[in-house]
């Protein structure tokens, strides 16, 4: 299995921000993987979500709360996730909505609310974080269970939440649009994300993403991006997946394969 360092990703260079910006559309996963009038584009992100949602659930749970380092650590990687969090709802209401309620009046009622509720969640969710911070050590404990239930209830919301947005406002996007139609929606949301949030997004894109998926969205990056920004996203890729998903993936872009660990 992969193991996730929880160290926030730095990119390598400014150069590197400024391409992943301007070719953030290529990093979409290939259309092709789905059927025609199906192009779903909340698919591969709730995905990555999922994992970064998953994963620090379980490193809050499972942080020693005596370890002032490990806790620090914990509650940089859940402020990563809200931020992430905070980005895609953004972005959804931003492109996603507009196009639903375009095709059928009032279907996005109901998610519009839940958007609402998630903003709560994350504000309270961010009391409880800054409470274990400044909590002392006898009491730290108390305050990472706290916020380790009020987390499962936030991702076990949004897990269903993702669902119905992946059921039934997708119905809504295939009877109205075409693929080129929900493709040129799909760009100008991803277009618009900010370089640190897309590189961010990478760190868990690549391990959650299937193999055709992931090797779909890298040969479009590998074909438009300079090569310095390129690599960086390789690194991503080597950092991120276990040594068969790697491998796999320099195979399927056509790259030598990684050198033998000494």
């Amino acid at each position: 299995m992969p193991t996730h360092t929880i160290e926030h990703p730095t990119p390598h260079t400014p150069a590197a921000l400024a391409a992943l910006a301007a070719l953030a559309a290529l990093a979409a996963p290939d259309a092709g993987a789905a059927p025609a009038g199906t192009r779903d584009f909340y698919a591969p992100v709730h995905k990555a979500l999922r994992l970064f949602m998953t994963r620090t659930l379980c490193a809050v749970g499972s942080t020693d709360p005596a370890d002032t380092q490990e806790v620090r650590a914990t509650l940089d990687l859940l402020e990563r996730l809200l931020a992430l969090c905070e980005a895609h709802l953004h972005h959804e209401n931003e492109f996603v909505h507009p196009a639903l309620e375009r095709a059928r009046g009032g279907s996005t009622a109901r998610i519009a609310v839940e958007h609402e509720h998630h903003v709560e969640a994350f504000a309270d969710l961010r009391d409880l974080a800054a409470l274990v911070a400044d909590s002392a050590e006898t009491a730290r404990a108390a305050a990472l269970a706290r916020l380790y239930r009020a987390l499962a209830l936030f991702v076990a919301d949004n897990f269903h939440h993702m669902h119905i947005e992946e059921t039934a406002n997708n119905a809504v996007l295939w009877a109205a649009y075409s693929d080129a139609e929900l493709d040129a929606i799909e760009r100008a949301l991803v277009a618009s994300i900010a370089p640190a949030t897309m590189f961010e997004s990478l760190h868990w894109f690549l391990p959650a993403l299937s193999a055709p998926e992931r090797a779909g969205m890298l040969a479009g990056m590998k074909q438009g991006m300079p090569p310095e920004p390129f690599r960086a996203v390789l690194e991503v890729a080597r950092s991120t997946l276990s040594p068969r998903d790697h491998a796999r993936l320099l195979r399927d872009l056509g790259l030598p394969a990684a050198p033998a660990a000494a």
